[in-house]
């Protein structure tokens, strides 16, 4: 491929970039996506409801980070709601473009199953820990497996008890009442 032709490729892309503020639902469970989404910047959530309707976090998805392929390879059904975090820039690649894109790049579809494979099973061990692990336990996991370091540091990764209690599918009284007992 020519730079010419690389140049131009990188043009339709630019036209598909979102500026998406806090809180925007991108795709919700069920929905018939049309497009893989590619976070150039910012945070998403990945979440579905219980029956009850409460919002229980599945992953979160980074800069660099993209969804939508499973929706590609399972006719367009996303698995799961999509919101964002912060405000975010993401890229949008039409099914259509993105099967043209494969086909002259087969050994990207490695990085996708890659990726897709790491995915299912972090959700696996999400939900053992959810259907296992008595809130205490819950709420360990919760804090080590998000914590980021920081000079050295381990840091909790949560804003707020109500995200961590997301995560982990129980109320934010009981984290709160699980931390105080900790402190």
């Amino acid at each position: 491929s020519t730079r010419k032709e690389s140049s131009a490729a990188s043009d339709v892309y630019k036209r598909q970039i979102r500026a998406l503020r806090k809180n925007t639902i991108i795709c919700m469970d069920g929905d018939i996506l049309q497009s893989i989404y590619f976070i150039l910047k910012g945070t998403v959530r990945v979440f579905k409801e219980n029956q009850q309707g409460k919002e229980v976090t599945l992953y979160e998805l980074g800069q660099g980070q993209s969804f939508g392929e499973s929706a590609w390879l399972n006719n367009g059904n996303q698995f799961a709601s999509v919101i964002t975090k912060e405000p975010c820039n993401i890229l949008t690649i039409q099914h259509s473009d993105f099967a043209q894109f494969y086909e002259e790049h087969p050994d990207f579809m490695h990085c996708i199953a890659t990726r897709l494979s790491t995915a299912i099973e972090d959700i696996a061990q999400h939900l053992k820990e959810i259907a296992l692990g008595s809130i205490h336990q819950r709420v360990l996991w919760a804090l080590r497996s998000n914590a980021k370091e920081i000079d050295g540091q381990k840091i909790a990764n949560f804003s707020t008890h109500r995200e961590l209690a997301s995560l982990i599918g129980c109320s934010r009284e009981s984290v709160s009442r699980t931390i105080q007992l900790q402190s």
